[in-house]
């Protein structure tokens, strides 16, 4: 593999996390265990790394950051990030990776027997839920090379530059991240999935929340999801709480919206008995395998029927619990950003 930078889920696993991101890696690893993971390829971080540089992207983002100085502030944050992005942004991909990336994309769609829509995901080598970006819903080859580059670019976004700074670290050495194209589910609901409780991690007790349409404002917090605690011996449902869904995200055009559910449907369970129990089996099944407590990602699919309807869209160990430090001066502006962020 040392030379190659584009892979098959089929081809990697999770020893590859520092090659394509832990994200990419462990979708590989969830298809060779025979996962109903959604196909898909991903790229290495070698291959983001050989963009900025055969581009000189690389060189003109130290030359930004030289002449732009400190970053302190939340303005500065957003300037500097816009500035960066823009570099990024600007260049073409290099003419032999296009094709080779083109050509993944047209096996795909034959795969999928269609245009295929898929996700284009963030992969870090390092987990950092939520710090890069995700877009939904890409069609077409130039959509996909569009926003592979937007991906990459948000290497430099005000929560990663942030992050950095916080940690006494240069901008410019932001680390390279793997990129996941996916295809995408169809999803009539969607959610996450805890093989433990996510607050106090009691091991005996699985956590299932999702809503309507795509999981991204489950996974987010903004929504109001409905909640099912299961016993992990068992399986059996030992509490459920429905949730008012007032929102959901769907698919429309090129993209992602936000809409009104419909008032017949905003307390009625997005998913079945039955599904739950699906879902956990599955989450089981992954914990078993990677040996530890897992926070995992789910939707079902509103075109196939039960159980082929649910697949799983990425899975990592469940974050333990830290007590936070008090926040010094970066931190609070990091934090204001955050909030403000939240709204957009």
């Amino acid at each position: 593999m040392a030379d190659k930078w584009i892979f098959w889920f089929e081809e990697i696993g999770q020893e590859h996390s520092e090659l394509v991101g832990k994200k990419c890696a462990n979708l590989g690893e969830m298809t060779k265990i025979g996962m109903p993971v959604p196909r898909g390829f991903s790229l290495s971080v070698e291959a983001h790394e050989r963009f900025l540089k055969e581009t000189n992207a690389d060189q003109e983002v130290r030359q930004f950051l030289s002449e732009f100085g400190d970053v302190q502030t939340l303005k500065q944050y957003e300037e500097a990030s816009k500035g960066l992005r823009q570099i990024v942004e600007s260049k073409e991909m290099p003419q032999d990776m296009r094709e080779t990336i083109m050509s993944y994309y047209d096996i795909l769609c034959e795969k999928c027997g269609a245009d295929a829509a898929v996700s284009v995901r963030s992969a870090g080598t390092v987990s950092h839920p939520g710090q890069y970006e995700t877009y939904l819903n890409v069609k077409g080859k130039a959509g996909v090379l569009n926003k592979m580059v937007k991906v990459w670019s948000s290497i430099f976004n005000t929560r990663t530059i942030a992050s950095l700074i916080r940690k006494g670290l240069p901008i410019e050495d932001s680390p390279y991240i793997g990129v996941a194209v996916v295809e995408m589910v169809n999803a009539r609901c969607a959610g996450v999935g805890f093989t433990c409780d996510p607050t106090s991690g009691d091991p005996s007790k699985m956590t299932i929340e999702g809503s309507w349409g795509l999981g991204e404002g489950v996974v987010s917090g903004a929504l109001i999801p409905d909640k099912y605690i299961l016993d992990k011996q068992t399986l059996n449902i030992i509490d459920r709480m429905i949730g008012d869904k007032e929102k959901q995200v769907v698919t429309k055009g090129e993209g992602t919206v936000e809409e009104e559910v419909p008032a017949d449907k905003r307390l009625m369970p997005c998913l079945s008995d039955e599904e739950v129990v699906r879902i956990a089996e599955l989450a089981k099944t992954l914990e078993s395998h990677f040996g530890v407590p897992q926070d995992m990602e789910w939707a079902v699919s509103a075109d196939l029927p039960f159980p082929d309807n649910i697949f799983l869209l990425q899975t990592r160990p469940v974050a333990g619990i830290k007590a936070k430090a008090p926040p010094g001066p970066t931190s609070r502006v990091m934090d204001e950003m955050l909030k403000r962020m939240s709204k957009l």
